[in-house]
């Protein structure tokens, strides 16, 4: 019995860790995600500073991001924003429709 108490509570330690980590690196992730996926889906160099995730807090923000045009145009950049932020009703989180309570962009 003691045994499967120690590898009950060695697995709950090794779950918080995980969460811990994934939490503190949730903006890196994010950032790299928008990069790496972005440039696939767009075929184009995307591009992005800085992303600033709250989960808990239903706030998000991308910062510095940019999208490049595909070969064959002119110019170098689809467009560029400053920041794009996004603030969510939490309560609304588990509900059908999800409420916005807030959207800014910034150029």
């Amino acid at each position: 019995m003691k045994r499967w108490l120690g590898v009950g509570v060695a697995g709950i330690v090794v779950i918080g860790v995980g969460l811990f980590f994934l939490v503190s690196s949730l903006d890196k992730i994010i950032t790299h995600a928008v990069e790496t996926f972005g440039s696939d889906i767009t075929q184009a160099k995307v591009s992005l500073d800085k992303s600033k995730i709250s989960p808990s807090a239903g706030k998000g923000a991308l910062k510095g991001l940019t999208i490049g045009n595909p070969k064959g145009f002119q110019t170098d950049n689809a467009f560029a924003l400053g920041q794009v932020s996004l603030a969510l009703d939490m309560e609304s989180i588990i509900e059908p429709t999800v409420v916005i309570n807030e959207i800014i962009v910034l150029i």
